[in-house]
């Protein structure tokens, strides 16, 4: 039997229940709102000041590239989520940002964190656990790829963005990725990508169609993925 399984502290509690010195920083560099359609870049790899921004709602992807032909998705973007925060700190984009789907996003001046780490210190406490988390997250799905096949590194990523979603309906989750997005996330072939989530189905385990993730054995999901309940 299916069983729900709690998800991950949500990282927009970064701005959730903030004291009022704090509010009224952030209130003081919010710059603007915007609205993208999918498939469309928020930043670009070597972009200096392009700015902090609130993911409020759709979902995103950070991404590296090599040459014409090669690019790793390295993470996910979901609501709550920061755009540009390790930027911030260092000055310039080291990766490209996407949007997945359309997004509405917030954008802070990126002055905010140093700001923070000088007047705010439970803020930018706030900011460097959210960094800790994204860093997490990443090697996370590294050491997936590196050491799962398809079907593992498959379960890892379906899970992981399941738990990421707190109290998303395991039948019925949003799953807005398409088979480009989790070849180049998985370092597979189109190919095998579909081999892999025809094996997943077939098996009784997953299903990932029509942007949405139904999990029919969360157990033996978890299993593949090589993660605990």
């Amino acid at each position: 039997m299916l069983t729900h399984i709690r998800g991950e502290r949500h990282t927009q509690d970064v701005f959730r229940a903030l004291n009022p010195h704090e509010q009224s920083l952030v209130d003081g560099m919010t710059a603007r709102q915007l609205e993208l359609p999918p498939n469309r870049e928020i930043v670009s790899a070597g972009e200096v000041g392009a700015g902090l921004f609130i993911v409020s709602d759709g979902w995103a992807f950070r991404y590296c590239r090599i040459g014409a032909g090669c690019r790793q998705i390295v993470d996910f973007m979901l609501p709550g989520e920061i755009i540009g925060l390790q930027a911030a700190l260092l000055g310039v984009f080291e990766h490209s940002v996407r949007s997945l789907t359309p997004v509405k996003l917030m954008r802070l001046e990126p002055r905010l964190v140093g700001t923070a780490f000088e007047t705010a210190p439970e803020l930018a406490l706030r900011f460097a656990r959210h960094l800790g988390a994204e860093a997490r997250r990443v090697e996370s799905l590294m050491t997936a790829i590196g050491c799962r096949d398809a079907l593992g590194r498959l379960a890892f990523l379906a899970l992981n963005l399941y738990r990421r979603q707190g109290d998303a309906d395991p039948s019925n989750c949003p799953f807005p990725l398409r088979r480009q997005h989790l070849a180049d996330a998985l370092g597979l072939t189109g190919a095998h990508i579909n081999r892999t989530l025809n094996r997943l189905r077939r098996d009784g385990i997953a299903t990932m169609a029509r942007g949405k993730l139904a999990i029919h054995d969360l157990a033996k999901l978890q299993e593949l993925a090589g993660a605990s309940g």
